[in-house]
């Protein structure tokens, strides 16, 4: 193979990963420099003990239904599957030899009645589920696969596997996508994530009303209206959004969280708390800028309570928002503890999770920031609010 034809044979590899038929561009390129008449990749599923075929070259559906009807079960190179290495060839002349594959019923009946006479497969990949095999086969009259064959072949399955590997990658990513979309969706509070100059990187569905309604009030002083859409849907601000949304991203500041509060002309009242996000986040789509999120309640005309900042926005547990709300208050850990009735062992464990989640690391950097917020520090066992 020339070596323009190995670039387009890798390039389109790599295109598989988010374009499943250019893989059959790249393997159709090896299959014939291989002078075979069908090349695939096989999947030997070891938990239901069955060989998949897919991604085949020149497919002949009546052949792969025989196959996996009945041959599979007499295919001569299963057996030797679990004795190979990855990167290692499996090829039939070598293995088994011409005289057991002229008295072998899967050359006699199968390769016999579609036409074909050898075949070598190499080990892509091997996981405790499955194992990918490539698998090549040429027609009748055709000379035996020979490990030359196989050694001509060995540049391309590296990129194989590193193919294979970033494909399923970018379905785990996807699926994940779809998935944290749906519970984004379902958050019952609106949720964007900007970058700093305002540009929207994710937002949910109840986020999409809030997008148009702040950010065309880049430039817009505390108190004037924020254009939005439909009746009842023009928005007051105590401050200018950009302005929040600078003192987040200022990087010769603290970058503290922001909180603006938001009245409707029909007298809804909404909070708009910014967070900052730190580059390793996993919002954080560009680790050289800074990244903000951006939630809003509405419906409330107080501030909320600190656990439910806490459970919302940083996403802490029961307890741990039990913890937090106590320290808040200014009480020492002890007791904490004691009115919490927990073990000062399990006190600190949930105390360092709370640092962790809200980038914070003493007490006082925790009431800071829900001070910053504009939260209401509600003590939950009093009922009471702290200012």
């Amino acid at each position: 193979m020339i070596d323009t034809e190995m670039h387009a044979t890798i390039q389109a590899l790599y295109e598989g990963v988010f374009e499943p038929t250019a893989w059959q561009r790249s393997l159709g390129k090896v299959c014939a420099s291989s002078d075979s008449v069908h090349a695939a990749l096989v999947v030997l599923d070891r938990s239901r003990e069955r060989v998949l075929v897919n991604q085949v070259v020149n497919p002949v559906p009546e052949e792969t239904a025989a196959y996996h009807e009945y041959y599979h079960a007499l295919d001569p190179g299963v057996p030797f599957a679990a004795q190979m290495s990855v990167g290692s060839w499996f090829i039939d002349s070598r293995e088994l030899g011409q005289s057991t594959m002229k008295r072998h019923p899967f050359y006699g009946e199968f390769f016999r009645d579609f036409g074909l006479s050898s075949m070598m497969a190499c080990l892509v990949e091997r996981r405790p589920q499955y194992e990918v095999f490539l698998s090549f086969q040429r027609g009748e009259g055709a000379s035996e696969y020979s490990p030359e064959d196989a050694r001509a072949l060995d540049w391309v399955i590296p990129h194989v596997r590193h193919a294979i590997a970033l494909r399923e990658r970018n379905q785990q990513v996807t699926t994940l996508a779809q998935v944290s979309n749906e519970l984004l969706d379902r958050l019952p509070f609106g949720v964007m994530v900007l970058d700093e100059d305002g540009r929207v990187m994710l937002t949910n569905r109840s986020g999409d009303a809030w997008v148009r309604r702040l950010l065309p009030a880049a430039s817009v002083a505390p108190g004037m209206a924020v254009n939005g859409t439909g009746h009842g849907d023009n928005w007051q601000l105590s401050r200018p959004f950009d302005m929040a949304l600078r003192a987040v991203c200022d990087p010769a500041g603290t970058r503290m969280a922001q909180a603006v509060r938001a009245q409707s002309s029909d007298g809804r009242q909404a909070q708009v708390i910014l967070l900052p996000l730190p580059p390793a986040h996993r919002l954080a789509i560009d680790w050289m800028r800074p990244t903000v999120l951006v939630a809003v309640h509405e419906g409330s005309d107080r501030p909320f309570p600190v656990s439910t900042v806490l459970r919302d926005l940083f996403a802490l547990t029961p307890a741990e928002a039990r913890l937090a709300t106590l320290l808040t208050t200014g009480i020492g850990l002890p007791e904490a503890c004691e009115q919490l009735a927990i073990r000062r062992e399990t006190s600190r464990t949930q105390l360092k999770s709370v640092f962790h989640k809200t980038g914070t690391r003493t007490q006082a950097q925790l009431a800071h920031l829900l001070t910053r917020l504009g939260v209401g520090l509600i003590e939950e066992s009093a009922g009471q609010a702290a200012v």
